[in-house]
């Protein structure tokens, strides 16, 4: 066994992030833009399609 490693405990601790207050308002707002992204690209191909 290590004597320099960290106990498990210390290693799993979880921050906030950095923006939107908690994980699940960043998850959805990943989501939206990703939903978003998906439809302008849907678009941009139908206009371009022959």
């Amino acid at each position: 066994m290590n004597p320099n490693r960290a106990p498990v405990d210390e290693e799993l601790e979880i921050d906030d992030p950095p923006i939107l207050g908690n994980w699940r308002n960043m998850y959805l707002v990943v989501l939206i833009l990703h939903v978003l992204l998906i439809i302008a690209f849907y678009l941009i191909s139908r206009t371009y399609t022959y």
